[in-house]
């Protein structure tokens, strides 16, 4: 009877979890778990995002390539712009094209400025010609690709700019 009452006693001193710690430490993990598993899935929307700014970039740097290889002088200076075969005459408004690449449609917004260096205000100086052009080319990305579900924001879109002048000798220069 004395090695009933003892291994009773052994029994009751080796206490395991109750079905209410159980669940809760279940509970606990569930939370954790899941909290992880956004992580994961928030990252690998962003990476889809990153291939499509990626995508955009080649794009605007191909544009930007373009009108860096062509000749500014006085003939492409005043014709009016126009991709592939336009020149680099300053827009009034954006020009705003589309193009695929990689599967994905872009919107392609391209804007040309002449930078007047002339301070003077007379007939005279009034008459020559600006020598420096600002092109600025934006890529937005088009449709509702994953990592675009906002097309508003900051990293919806690429932008390149550049400055070109002429190749001579400014109104203020000898």
């Amino acid at each position: 009877m004395s090695n009933v009452l003892a291994s009773e006693q052994r029994r009751s001193s080796e206490r395991g979890f109750t079905l209410i710690e159980t669940t809760i430490a279940l509970v606990i993990m569930m939370i954790v778990g899941l909290g992880a598993a956004s992580l994961f899935f928030f990252a690998a929307s962003n990476n889809l995002g990153a291939n499509d700014r990626e995508l955009a970039m080649a794009v605007a740097q191909k544009r930007m390539e373009w009108l860096r290889s062509m000749p500014l002088n006085n003939t492409t200076r005043t014709t009016a712009y126009s991709y592939p075969n336009g020149g680099l005459q300053a827009t009034a408004q954006p020009v705003v094209e589309t193009t695929n690449s990689g599967g994905r449609p872009y919107q392609i917004t391209t804007t040309i400025t002449d930078l007047d260096t002339d301070t003077e205000d007379t007939t005279t100086s009034n008459a020559i010609p600006p020598t420096i052009k600002i092109i600025t080319i934006q890529v937005m990305p088009l449709g509702a690709g994953p990592g675009y579900n906002r097309t508003t924001t900051v990293f919806s879109s690429v932008t390149l700019t550049t400055q070109r002048t002429l190749n001579r000798v400014g109104p203020h220069r000898s």
